[in-house]
């Protein structure tokens, strides 16, 4: 699908915008004014000039608290309206869109607010986006793609699915050249070792006088991916139940676990285990396993 990216830019709270980055790319972008940008740089005139089809500007005309907020959300509903397929921009260090942004996504709509213009993954150049995948696998040991279409398959969930399949390539092929991955010849992914955290070194022994032992609270040790392997478990038998809804699917985990993990903590296992290649959610928040 030829999805569209609209950008709406809180401009009052973000001012610092390359629109070069646009360049080529299927994004349109909303410039939202506050009422004291009367004047604005003659060298954002001049972007604003030449990617003229792609750039447009709105002036609030009131002041207020949030009277700019009411504006930028009034225009994503009109253009929601008129696109019901588009992937909706928020950049805003204002964390009060965050309410908007849970609103559209409840409602089937791919949406999410960044602190930058830079961030918003569509408009990242390669440098930029091998330098994030590189922070995403030393950050999830655990949950690294193993085969190059589950790689895959994490490049695009890691971007929000705004990449094209060449810029999927492109990526792959970055994450290659930079020695961050191999590939071998029937698709097996393999992990540079500089992406593994060294072991601590010990510390040399100290001799100190022995105390006595106070009894302990007995403790549970959860290893990283223990969870892991218990749903899959759980899964893979014939009348086990498997929610086909990303959120019911949070609300199981939740409930499979004794209510002892919270639900963000749940979502986040449900994105690792879509990273590691056992699950999809599409765009309407539809789980297809695959154990």
């Amino acid at each position: 699908m030829n999805r569209t990216n609209y950008i709406f830019i809180d401009f009052e709270n973000v001012p610092e915008t390359d629109l070069d980055r646009i360049a080529n790319k299927p994004v349109k972008v909303t410039l939202v004014l506050g009422e004291r940008h009367k004047n604005l740089p003659v060298s954002l005139v001049k972007k604003l000039l030449k990617y003229a089809t792609q750039v447009a500007l709105v002036e609030t005309g009131c002041t207020g608290k949030n009277a700019l907020d009411l504006v930028l959300a009034q225009h994503i509903g009109e253009t929601k309206q008129a696109d019901q397929h588009g992937y909706f921009h928020i950049v805003s260090k204002d964390k009060d869109f965050d309410a908007l942004i849970s609103h559209l996504k409840d409602n089937g709509t791919l949406a999410a607010r960044y602190a930058a213009f830079s961030e918003i993954p569509v408009l990242m150049n390669l440098a930029e986006r091998v330098k994030r995948l590189a922070a995403n696998f030393k950050a999830n040991q655990t949950s690294r793609p193993k085969k190059r279409k589950t790689l895959e398959s994490h490049v695009q969930a890691v971007f929000g699915k705004t990449l094209t399949s060449a810029e999927v390539e492109q990526t792959i092929q970055g994450l290659v050249t930079e020695k961050i991955i191999k590939l071998s010849d029937n698709g097996d992914v393999a992990f540079q070792t500089s992406l593994t955290p060294p072991a601590p070194v010990p510390s040399p022994a100290v001799s100190k006088p022995k105390l006595q032992a106070k009894p302990k609270k007995p403790s549970i040790v959860v290893v990283a991916d223990d969870w892991e392997k218990q749903v899959l478990a759980h899964w893979r038998k014939p009348t086990a139940t498997r929610p086909r809804n990303k959120k019911k699917l949070a609300s199981f985990l939740v409930a499979h676990f004794g209510h002892k993990i919270t639900e963000t903590e749940a979502l986040n296992r449900v994105e690792a285990l879509g990273q590691a290649g056992h699950l999809f959610v599409d765009d309407k928040e539809k789980v297809i396993y695959h154990l």
